[in-house]
């Protein structure tokens, strides 16, 4: 059963998931709704940043083939391949292996972070560490591409059938403090070829909480 997919199946999965990251993910760089989050990105002033789940580093070419402006970019991935073809690829971006739960960098390090279905693999019960992690982390902004639904029925039978994880983002981040929470839709034109995003997937933009 679709269920039993724990965060940490997931992690494990991801780990020793091997595939040729160049050509299968890489080479996706253009797909649209790499472009979306780049024309969020665009739409405020930031420096650096930092994808957390990078894979391959497609998300991060888009940004400079994009945006065209020279900005600090970097990843964190759990797949050690993963991080040696972003290496590869991007041989300026800050690059390391390490898990969402537990951010292998300091606080305040960078303007910006930004997950691309990332979060669709952290459980319920493990969400809340996930997001300390990116308050912890980020100095000024959140940029979520993920799946959303602020129905209970509807994330419990996407996990069941799926085997992934959709979070209500409002109520969660503005749990965890973040605040000017925007929501983008993820339209069948950024993403043409999976009903599941096209149904629950949104750009969601947030302000760090202030720091004490």
């Amino acid at each position: 059963m679709k269920l039993t997919q724990t965060t940490k199946k997931w992690s494990n999965w991801w780990e020793r998931h091997q595939i040729d990251w160049r050509k299968e993910y890489v080479s996706s760089w253009a797909h649209p709704h790499r472009t979306l989050i780049s024309r969020v990105l665009a739409s405020f002033p930031w420096l650096s940043l930092l994808e957390i789940g990078v894979g391959g580093g497609a998300n991060l070419v888009n940004i400079v083939k994009t945006l065209k402006v020279q900005r600090q970019l970097g990843g964190i991935d759990i797949n050690p391949d993963a991080i040696k073809t972003t290496s590869e690829v991007l041989k300026d971006a800050f690059l390391r292996v390490g898990s969402i739960e537990d951010l292998p960098v300091s606080d305040n390090m960078t303007d910006v972070l930004l997950t691309d279905m990332t979060l669709i693999y952290i459980s319920p019960s493990e969400i809340d560490q996930a997001i300390s992690e990116l308050k912890r982390v980020s100095r000024r902004h959140i940029v979520l591409c993920e799946l959303h639904s602020a129905s209970f029925w509807r994330r419990l039978s996407i996990r069941l059938t799926e085997g992934l994880y959709l979070h209500d983002y409002k109520k969660l981040l503005e749990k965890h403090g973040f605040y000017d929470v925007e929501f983008i839709k993820v339209k069948k034109e950024h993403w043409p070829e999976s009903d599941l995003q096209q149904d629950y997937a949104f750009i969601i933009k947030a302000t760090v909480p202030r720091r004490k």
